[in-house]
Protein backbone atom coordinates (compact mmCIF):
# COMPACT_ATOMS: atom_id res chain seq x y z
CA UNK A 1 0.00 0.00 0.00
CA UNK A 2 3.10 2.26 0.43
CA UNK A 3 2.61 3.25 -3.56
CA UNK A 4 3.02 6.69 -5.20
CA UNK A 5 -0.85 7.42 -5.08
CA UNK A 6 -1.34 6.61 -1.26
CA UNK A 7 2.09 7.92 -0.35
CA UNK A 8 4.28 10.58 -1.62
CA UNK A 9 1.69 12.00 -4.20
CA UNK A 10 -1.29 11.31 -1.17
CA UNK A 11 -1.44 15.10 -1.09
CA UNK A 12 -2.15 16.06 -4.59
CA UNK A 13 -5.51 13.76 -4.50
CA UNK A 14 -6.49 14.75 -1.25
CA UNK A 15 -6.24 18.35 -2.25
CA UNK A 16 -8.09 17.78 -5.48
CA UNK A 17 -11.43 16.78 -3.52
CA UNK A 18 -10.79 19.65 -1.45
CA UNK A 19 -10.78 21.94 -4.46
CA UNK A 20 -13.84 20.13 -5.75
CA UNK A 21 -15.51 20.42 -2.00
CA UNK A 22 -15.81 16.57 -2.04
CA UNK A 23 -14.42 15.86 0.63
CA UNK A 24 -16.62 13.32 2.80
CA UNK A 25 -18.13 10.42 2.96
CA UNK A 26 -20.45 9.22 -0.09
CA UNK A 27 -18.68 11.53 -2.24
CA UNK A 28 -17.11 9.62 -4.81
CA UNK A 29 -18.80 7.31 -7.09
CA UNK A 30 -16.13 5.10 -8.85
CA UNK A 31 -12.85 4.96 -9.21
CA UNK A 32 -10.80 3.70 -12.26
CA UNK A 33 -6.86 2.56 -11.65
CA UNK A 34 -3.79 1.99 -13.40
CA UNK A 35 -1.27 0.96 -11.07
CA UNK A 36 2.19 0.50 -12.28
CA UNK A 37 5.75 -0.21 -11.32
CA UNK A 38 9.36 0.58 -12.77
CA UNK A 39 11.22 -0.35 -9.65
CA UNK A 40 11.40 -4.11 -8.44
CA UNK A 41 9.10 -3.20 -5.55
CA UNK A 42 5.30 -4.49 -5.01
CA UNK A 43 4.03 -1.16 -4.89
CA UNK A 44 3.19 1.26 -7.69
CA UNK A 45 5.56 4.24 -8.73
CA UNK A 46 4.01 5.66 -11.84
CA UNK A 47 0.25 4.91 -11.93
CA UNK A 48 -3.20 7.21 -12.81
CA UNK A 49 -6.51 7.09 -11.15
CA UNK A 50 -10.16 9.00 -12.48
CA UNK A 51 -12.14 9.72 -9.81
CA UNK A 52 -15.80 10.39 -10.74
CA UNK A 53 -17.77 12.23 -8.20
CA UNK A 54 -21.19 11.23 -6.99
CA UNK A 55 -21.90 14.84 -8.57
CA UNK A 56 -20.87 13.56 -12.05
CA UNK A 57 -17.53 16.01 -11.99
CA UNK A 58 -14.45 14.18 -12.23
CA UNK A 59 -10.97 14.26 -10.98
CA UNK A 60 -7.77 12.69 -12.59
CA UNK A 61 -4.33 11.83 -10.94
CA UNK A 62 -1.33 10.94 -13.04
CA UNK A 63 2.07 10.35 -10.88
CA UNK A 64 5.24 8.84 -11.21
CA UNK A 65 8.81 8.61 -9.27
CA UNK A 66 10.06 7.81 -12.34
CA UNK A 67 10.54 11.42 -14.34
CA UNK A 68 13.81 12.66 -15.53
CA UNK A 69 14.64 15.20 -12.67
CA UNK A 70 12.20 16.58 -10.40
CA UNK A 71 9.39 18.43 -11.29
CA UNK A 72 6.53 20.08 -7.90
CA UNK A 73 3.56 18.20 -8.15
CA UNK A 74 0.45 20.62 -9.36
CA UNK A 75 -2.97 20.79 -9.70
CA UNK A 76 -5.34 21.81 -12.75
CA UNK A 77 -8.30 23.14 -11.81
CA UNK A 78 -10.77 23.09 -15.53
CA UNK A 79 -13.84 25.14 -15.58
CA UNK A 80 -16.36 26.95 -17.68
CA UNK A 81 -14.20 30.32 -17.74
CA UNK A 82 -10.41 28.76 -17.89
CA UNK A 83 -8.31 26.87 -15.83
CA UNK A 84 -6.38 27.18 -12.62
CA UNK A 85 -3.25 25.99 -11.71
CA UNK A 86 -2.03 25.35 -7.71
CA UNK A 87 1.31 23.95 -7.29
CA UNK A 88 0.62 23.00 -3.63
CA UNK A 89 4.15 22.46 -2.30
CA UNK A 90 5.30 26.38 -2.79
CA UNK A 91 1.25 27.51 -2.28
CA UNK A 92 1.64 29.07 -5.93
CA UNK A 93 -2.04 29.38 -7.69
CA UNK A 94 -1.59 31.15 -10.91
CA UNK A 95 2.10 32.14 -10.25
CA UNK A 96 0.71 34.39 -7.18
CA UNK A 97 1.88 32.89 -3.67
CA UNK A 98 -0.24 32.71 -0.63
CA UNK A 99 -0.15 32.32 2.69
CA UNK A 100 -0.29 28.64 3.96
CA UNK A 101 -2.62 27.76 7.44
CA UNK A 102 -0.31 25.78 10.06
CA UNK A 103 -2.69 22.45 10.95
CA UNK A 104 -0.48 21.64 13.88
CA UNK A 105 -0.94 25.35 15.02
CA UNK A 106 -4.89 24.73 14.08
CA UNK A 107 -4.19 21.55 16.51
CA UNK A 108 -3.06 23.14 19.26
CA UNK A 109 -5.85 25.91 19.05
CA UNK A 110 -8.02 22.86 18.83
CA UNK A 111 -7.09 21.51 21.78
CA UNK A 112 -6.59 24.20 24.22
CA UNK A 113 -8.90 26.68 23.16
CA UNK A 114 -11.84 24.70 21.02
CA UNK A 115 -10.81 26.56 17.84
CA UNK A 116 -12.74 24.31 14.79
CA UNK A 117 -10.41 22.05 13.39
CA UNK A 118 -9.24 22.92 9.70
CA UNK A 119 -9.35 19.43 8.86
CA UNK A 120 -11.61 16.98 10.87
CA UNK A 121 -11.70 13.89 10.31
CA UNK A 122 -15.20 14.07 8.27
CA UNK A 123 -13.32 15.58 5.80
CA UNK A 124 -10.74 12.74 5.01
CA UNK A 125 -13.79 10.64 4.22
CA UNK A 126 -13.45 10.67 0.29
CA UNK A 127 -9.85 10.20 0.91
CA UNK A 128 -10.14 6.75 2.66
CA UNK A 129 -12.72 5.83 -0.21
CA UNK A 130 -10.24 6.30 -3.01
CA UNK A 131 -7.47 4.47 -0.69
CA UNK A 132 -9.46 1.78 0.37
CA UNK A 133 -10.27 1.12 -4.23
CA UNK A 134 -6.66 1.03 -4.38
CA UNK A 135 -6.34 -0.95 -1.76
CA UNK A 136 -8.43 -3.81 -3.51
CA UNK A 137 -7.19 -3.40 -6.88
CA UNK A 138 -4.81 -5.73 -8.41
CA UNK A 139 -1.31 -5.76 -7.51
CA UNK A 140 0.50 -3.14 -9.91
CA UNK A 141 2.05 -4.24 -13.44
CA UNK A 142 5.42 -3.57 -13.98
CA UNK A 143 6.67 -1.41 -16.91
CA UNK A 144 9.21 -3.66 -19.09
CA UNK A 145 12.96 -2.32 -19.07
CA UNK A 146 12.96 -1.73 -22.75
CA UNK A 147 10.68 1.59 -21.80
CA UNK A 148 12.82 2.69 -19.04
CA UNK A 149 16.79 4.34 -18.76
CA UNK A 150 18.11 2.89 -15.86
CA UNK A 151 20.83 4.37 -14.19
CA UNK A 152 22.51 3.34 -10.32
CA UNK A 153 20.21 3.65 -8.03
CA UNK A 154 16.99 4.94 -10.19
CA UNK A 155 14.67 4.17 -12.78
CA UNK A 156 13.51 6.59 -15.67
CA UNK A 157 10.23 5.40 -17.57
CA UNK A 158 10.74 7.11 -21.08
CA UNK A 159 8.11 9.82 -21.45
CA UNK A 160 6.37 9.93 -18.54
CA UNK A 161 6.78 13.65 -17.20
CA UNK A 162 5.09 14.66 -20.86
CA UNK A 163 2.26 11.74 -20.21
CA UNK A 164 1.20 13.20 -16.67
CA UNK A 165 1.20 16.48 -18.11
CA UNK A 166 -1.05 15.67 -20.84
CA UNK A 167 -3.05 13.42 -17.82
CA UNK A 168 -4.25 16.60 -16.27
CA UNK A 169 -4.74 18.67 -19.95
CA UNK A 170 -7.12 15.80 -21.05
CA UNK A 171 -8.28 13.92 -17.70
CA UNK A 172 -7.08 10.75 -19.23
CA UNK A 173 -5.59 7.75 -17.90
CA UNK A 174 -2.08 6.89 -19.02
CA UNK A 175 -3.04 3.52 -21.09
CA UNK A 176 -5.48 6.30 -23.03
CA UNK A 177 -2.89 8.46 -24.13
CA UNK A 178 -1.03 5.75 -26.17
CA UNK A 179 1.84 4.89 -23.45
CA UNK A 180 3.30 1.72 -24.78
CA UNK A 181 3.49 0.16 -21.36
CA UNK A 182 -0.21 0.72 -20.36
CA UNK A 183 -2.74 -1.71 -21.82
CA UNK A 184 -6.29 -1.26 -20.96
CA UNK A 185 -5.73 -3.77 -17.76
CA UNK A 186 -7.29 -1.73 -15.04
CA UNK A 187 -10.12 -2.70 -12.51
CA UNK A 188 -12.86 -0.39 -11.99
CA UNK A 189 -13.09 -0.39 -8.07
CA UNK A 190 -16.17 0.88 -6.38
CA UNK A 191 -15.97 2.38 -2.92
CA UNK A 192 -17.93 -0.03 -1.64
CA UNK A 193 -15.60 -2.97 0.05
CA UNK A 194 -15.82 -6.06 -1.98
CA UNK A 195 -17.18 -9.40 -0.04
CA UNK A 196 -14.32 -10.73 1.88
CA UNK A 197 -13.21 -14.79 1.22
CA UNK A 198 -10.76 -16.67 2.01
CA UNK A 199 -9.11 -16.19 -1.01
CA UNK A 200 -8.83 -12.88 -0.70
CA UNK A 201 -11.69 -9.83 -1.97
CA UNK A 202 -14.55 -11.17 -4.72
CA UNK A 203 -15.23 -8.92 -7.61
CA UNK A 204 -18.95 -7.77 -7.36
CA UNK A 205 -21.70 -8.73 -9.91
CA UNK A 206 -20.75 -6.66 -13.09
CA UNK A 207 -23.17 -4.89 -15.43
CA UNK A 208 -22.58 -4.93 -18.87
CA UNK A 209 -20.50 -3.94 -21.07
CA UNK A 210 -17.51 -2.77 -19.51
CA UNK A 211 -13.80 -3.62 -19.01
CA UNK A 212 -12.45 -7.64 -18.12
CA UNK A 213 -11.48 -7.88 -14.62
CA UNK A 214 -8.19 -9.31 -14.19
CA UNK A 215 -8.74 -10.67 -11.07
CA UNK A 216 -11.84 -12.74 -12.41
CA UNK A 217 -11.68 -12.60 -16.23
CA UNK A 218 -15.49 -11.37 -15.91
CA UNK A 219 -16.46 -8.63 -18.08
CA UNK A 220 -18.63 -5.30 -16.48
CA UNK A 221 -18.92 -2.24 -15.04
CA UNK A 222 -17.85 -2.58 -11.79
CA UNK A 223 -19.74 -0.84 -8.71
Amino acid sequence: MDGALTNPFAHATATALAAAGAEELGSVASVELELFHANPIEADDTSAARIRLADGRVITVAVTLCATGRTEPYLVVHGTGGTARLVYTTDELDGAVHPRADLLENLVEHVTTGAELLAPLARTGAFMEFLEAVRLAPDPLPIAEEHQRIHPGRREVEGVRELTDLSAERLALFSELGAPWAGRRELRAGTTPWPRTSGGPRCPSPTPPGPTCIRCGRSGAWR
